[in-house]
């Protein structure tokens, strides 16, 4: 989906729950120079892959309609475990030998199993479900929001909905990752207290006490105090010096936020340590910098990292403008009130000129194109790889060894569900109204007769896992997947 396209755009916004308000005066802005023209340079796949046969990223027209997609592509990467179920919604979260898939809330009439679903990966082969949470704001679902802890022992999730999910959040002890304990419980004792927040997005701070929400309404954030699990209660409400939420990291020691801009796209950095470090009086975020890009939209996540000591920020965006998609950028941030772009991470088929091959290719399906979503690295010190969930690209792997020279070692882009809507209840995607109509495809309906997104590609946008030496990652379609890397390229060797 391209920004320029206004209609569009607004259908976006609806389906997530949000609308077009503003909240505070903006600040000047640097402004990033337009990304570089040459596409990150592709990987060498090798023996074992099955290639991608078009463009770097692309699941062409072609293959959409003689049915290829269904068979899925692959670059040093190979499936070694999966359980579909009956789809999965956006976040997944990871903690022990587990993992945490959402479902979506448009299925709630027609899925076997309500909210999230705990997924044991003991034997990574054979990936089980366990158990369903199913409490106040996991049964409404949790978007972005659904994040372990630093640690690793705690699981929360707001829920997400204007409407239906205002000051819903659910806390989790997963030490016993196979069956987590609900603590914030209510006076009835087998659902959750309800706490002052409007969720889209969140992140914890790197202490643990901490578990930020971000809200698309008004630019609000709210910081929820969780240093006694079982009473959560909030310390700050306010806004962000910036129209639209999304994603967030922090630096080190939780005193600045590194935030994810959707309108305008870019990167905002706030001091938040009148929170982080409990101040009295009445505590107070401030912007420090401001960063805007123009050849991007919504930008979504931002993560933290640091290179010999030295800090940088990756941010994904969600959708692209003026024609061309979005990107994957890394930004110096040593220098808090002037971060600058240093390099960025765009596919070939992302680029200005194959827009009408991503109109033709994506005719058939739902609102979002060939764009990032969530990536996360294999360390937050001197890491070596990057691994990002794309909507129809799948999975893209990066050697990030040289900040400055990023360079793609893997992808796996799953195979495509066609046409099997209505056994993936708990897929977003699935429930899609598409926005037209591949000829060739073959595309399903809702009760009332309404065409929905054919699948003819599947759309990848939780984080990928680092997990001894393997990626972690749910697809809405295909669900959750174990991958191996093959053919050597990861370990990367320094």
């Amino acid at each position: 989906m391209l920004v320029n396209d206004k209609a569009a755009l607004r259908r976006i916004l609806a389906h997530a729950g949000i609308g077009l308000m503003a909240c505070c005066a903006m600040t000047g802005a640097a402004h990033a120079a337009d990304a570089a023209v040459a596409s990150v340079p592709p990987a060498q796949c090798g023996a074992g892959s099955r290639p991608e046969t078009a463009l770097q990223g692309q699941v062409p027209a072609a293959d959409r309609i003689s049915g290829r997609s269904r068979l899925g592509y692959s670059c040093n990467l190979s499936l070694t475990g999966q359980y579909q179920g009956e789809g999965a919604s956006l976040v997944s979260a990871v903690a022990g030998r587990c993992a945490y898939v959402p479902t979506a809330y448009g299925g709630i009439r027609k899925k076997q199993f309500q909210g999230v679903q705990v997924i044991d990966v003991s034997d990574p082969a054979r990936p089980q479900r366990v158990a369903s949470l199913d409490t106040r704001a996991f049964h409404v679902g949790t978007w972005e929001s659904l994040k372990t802890s630093p640690a690793g022992n705690l699981l929360a999730g707001a829920g997400v909905g204007i409407l239906y999910g205002t000051n819903k959040l659910d806390l989790y002890d997963v030490s016993d990752c196979t069956r987590p304990r609900l603590l914030n419980k209510d006076a009835g004792g087998t659902d959750s207290l309800p706490v002052d927040n409007l969720a889209h997005e969140a992140e914890w701070s790197p202490d643990g006490r901490t578990y930020w929400i971000a809200s698309n309404a008004a630019g609000l954030l709210s910081a929820i105090d969780v240093s006694d699990p079982a009473k959560p209660r909030n310390i700050y409400y306010g806004g962000s010096s910036i129209f639209l939420n999304h994603g967030m990291s922090f630096n080190a020691d939780g005193t600045r936020m590194y935030l994810a801009s959707m309108f305008p796209a870019g990167l905002v950095v706030l001091d938040v340590s009148d929170i982080q470090l409990r101040r009295g009086g009445t505590p107070r975020v401030r912007q420090l910098a401001r960063l805007k890009w123009d050849d991007g939209s919504i930008s979504q996540q931002a993560t933290s990292v640091s290179y010999r000591g030295r800090p940088y920020v990756i941010v994904a965006d969600e959708s692209g403008s003026n024609g061309t998609n979005g990107a994957v950028r890394i930004i110096d941030v040593s220098d808090e009130r002037n971060p600058k772009v240093v390099s960025v991470i765009r596919l070939e088929i992302q680029q200005k000129q194959h827009l009408e091959a991503r109109r033709q290719d994506l005719a058939g399906d739902g609102l979002f194109s060939y764009d990032a979503h969530y990536c996360s690295v294999d360390g937050r010190n001197d890491p070596t790889a990057l691994a990002c969930g794309y909507f129809n690209s799948g999975i893209r792997v990066f050697d990030i060894v040289d900040p400055l020279k990023p360079r793609e070692i893997a992808y796996f882009n799953p195979p495509a569900q066609t046409g099997r809507n209505a056994r993936l209840p708990a897929s977003d995607h699935a429930g899609m109204p598409a926005l037209g109509t591949l000829d060739g495809v073959p595309q399903a309906t809702d009760s009332s007769g309404l065409k929905l997104a054919d699948l003819s590609a599947d759309w990848c946008p939780s984080p990928p896992r680092f997990v001894n030496g393997q990626l972690w990652v749910s697809c809405q379609d295909n669900g959750f997947m174990v991958l191996d890397f093959t053919n050597g390229v990861y370990p990367i060797r320094r």
